[in-house]
């Protein structure tokens, strides 16, 4: 009969199981590693959360950036509009005061022929083209005309003044004249240097 002491082997298995140990050095190294790793996560989170705040406050920005663009685009819109509604009136103004000048010449000039016309003259027609002035009418006589004509000659109103044709017609005499007529303000502007020439 064969007896095998199973306790022996057991002892002889643990005898040759390696034993692991760990020494102060290596505990060490991982504490370090440990605490390393915590500092770098606490980092990462900290920016993390930084970088996340910064993006919050850049898409506030953004939006307050693009309500002021709008706004200023709105009030450039409304500039743009006064401009071109100032340069209107301004239009209108120049148009008005133009209107006035031209009115106030052809009143002048017919106010001045009314004046220069002698009695038993009648004008049938008055007309002006490029600073020209073309008259016809009729007299008694033609002493009638040749008054009318010395009194536009003598007027400093009237300048180049022509005697056209004169003709008898019925009870009395047909006549044309041209001459060119000197508004108030060129006159204005003469007297000075007429008055010059007359000192000298």
């Amino acid at each position: 009969m064969i007896k095998i002491n199973l306790l022996a082997e057991k002892k002889a298995v643990r005898a040759h199981t390696p034993r692991i140990s760990f020494d102060a050095s290596f505990n060490a190294q991982m504490f370090l590693m440990a605490g390393a790793l915590g500092v770098a996560l606490l980092y990462v989170g900290w920016q993390w959360r930084s970088l996340g705040s910064e993006a919050s406050q850049l898409a506030v920005e953004i939006i307050e950036g693009e309500k002021e663009a709008k706004r200023l685009e709105g009030v450039n819109k409304t500039g743009e509009e006064l401009n071109a509604k100032r340069v209107e009136l301004q239009d209108k103004v120049t148009l008005i005061t133009d209107l006035k000048n031209n009115q106030s010449g052809p009143v002048h000039l017919l106010d001045q022929v009314s004046l220069n016309l002698p009695d038993f003259v009648w004008l049938d027609n008055l007309n002006t083209r490029g600073g020209t002035l073309s008259i016809t009418g009729r007299a008694t006589t033609y002493n009638a005309v040749s008054n009318f004509y010395n009194n536009l000659t003598e007027s400093p109103f009237f300048t180049q003044v022509d005697l056209g044709t004169t003709s008898e017609v019925g009870e009395g005499v047909s006549f044309s004249i041209t001459c060119a007529f000197v508004p108030p303000s060129s006159q204005v502007a003469q007297t000075p240097a007429d008055d010059a020439g007359e000192k000298s």
